[in-house]
């Protein structure tokens, strides 16, 4: 089974077999070598099936199932969010409305946590979600990433420049900068480990028990070590999720 996850700005792709990982691959869809082809080759030798998480609209979408029907000569699985399947009963009063990218991490992380959790992505956007002991979606966050933050205040004023993202934490008073790009960069990676923090703190007090975080996403490493809550790091829940699927419908 290929497994394919579409999200807003790269495309990452991995064999299963057995329930596990091969042949992993990523590409950007904002630049770089070409997607496309990159997936193509992803697509050659023996696949007998391809489920696809997508949350980057219908044109990407096309494009996947394009290149699967014309290398594999079958149709990809595009998976959809549900009311209640695979551990995880969705807290949507609409679950299409949910991004399939954080129901298959949900998913991927139920398999890892028997307790209450809750799962961290950080890529363009910052989305956090909950989920108690018995499988119940509480809800969730969603933020701007850094980038966005970063982009944002470069557009929308006069003196602030396009920075960098954060890098290792700052320690005691060096987490203030001392000039403007320290300050935006350390002031964007704060806010979102803050509210992080906030949001787990929130959750373990209202359920009365710990809460296991789990992190994801391509900023996974750079946001965990910013953070006051312990976190253990997944960088590819969602292509778990996909596989966990898979798994469940054998």
């Amino acid at each position: 089974m290929l497994a394919i996850d579409c999200g807003n700005s790269r495309i990452k792709w991995a064999r299963f077999e057995a329930g596990r990982a091969r042949d992993a691959g990523h590409a950007s869809l904002r630049g770089g070598a070409d997607p496309w082809a990159l997936l193509g080759a992803a697509l050659a030798g023996p696949i007998d099936r391809v489920l696809v998480a997508n949350v980057a609209g219908p044109e990407v979408a096309g494009r996947i199932d394009a290149a699967v029907r014309s290398r594999l000569g079958f149709a990809p699985q595009f998976v959809q969010v549900e009311a209640r399947a695979h551990g995880i009963e969705c807290a949507y009063r609409e679950p299409a409305t949910l991004g399939v990218d954080r129901w298959l991490a949900m998913i991927a992380a139920r398999r890892l946590v028997e307790g209450p959790l809750a799962v961290v992505s950080a890529g363009t956007a910052l989305t956090f979600d909950a989920v108690d002991a018995g499988g119940r979606h509480l809800g969730g966050l969603i933020l701007p990433g850094d980038r966005l933050m970063i982009e944002a205040l470069a557009r929308h004023t006069s003196q602030i420049p396009l920075v960098t993202e954060a890098g290792a934490p700052a320690a005691g008073l060096d987490l203030l900068g001392r000039s403007t790009a320290v300050a935006v960069a350390h002031g964007t990676r704060v806010a979102l480990a803050a509210a992080v923090d906030r949001a787990v703190t929130t959750v373990a007090r209202a359920l009365a028990a710990d809460v296991v975080l789990i992190v994801t996403g391509g900023n996974a490493d750079g946001l965990a070590a910013w953070l006051a809550s312990e976190g253990e790091v997944r960088a590819d829940l969602v292509l778990d999720g996909l596989a966990a699927i898979a798994e469940d419908e054998e």
